[in-house]
């Protein structure tokens, strides 16, 4: 087992601290497993091995929201800033998310990955991006290779988005 499938929201070298990041996700299919929750968090500190010291429950338990939410929700160092599920079809369509490590930040030596599941073993193809927040003191690797522009453009709302199949 590893987090070689998972979404990869930090990938760094150096020495310093992680201090959060926000999280989107867009969501693509509409079955009755569709919950993008319960892919775990993942983090690997200072280059070490698998299984990692820090391997979370769900993402909705990495942004502190645990037990499905069905609402925006603002805190200091949390919540969800953008919900566009309806009562028909409550995770559907964009959301966005944040955890804050203010209280509880990450201090790092040599490296830091944080990855997160598509959904449960990554069954789900939902599309992420994600901004890490990081301080180090020389940077020797920060992130992976940005995609072409036409890749990183947001996708628009589908039918499907709307009620549809």
């Amino acid at each position: 087992m590893s987090d070689t499938e998972n979404f990869v929201m930090c990938d760094i070298e150096g020495n310093g601290i992680y201090c959060g990041a926000h999280l989107d996700i867009d969501r693509f299919q509409r079955n009755p497993n569709d919950w993008y929750g319960e892919g775990d968090d993942m983090m690997l500190i200072d280059g070490e091995s698998w299984p990692p010291s820090l391997h979370g429950t769900g993402t909705e338990d990495w942004y502190h929201c645990a037990y499905c939410p069905y609402a925006g929700i603002q805190r200091p160092y949390h919540g969800i800033i953008l919900y566009s599920g309806s009562e028909e079809w409550r995770w559907k369509g964009k959301n966005t998310v944040y955890r804050n490590h203010v209280e509880d930040p990450i201090r790092l030596r040599t490296s830091f990955r944080i990855s997160i599941e598509h959904g449960h073993a990554n069954k789900l193809s939902n599309d992420y991006t994600s901004t890490a927040y990081y301080y180090v003191t020389e940077p020797q690797r920060g992130g992976p290779t940005l995609p072409p522009v036409e890749a990183r453009l947001p996708l628009p709302n589908e039918d499907q988005y709307e009620g549809g199949a």
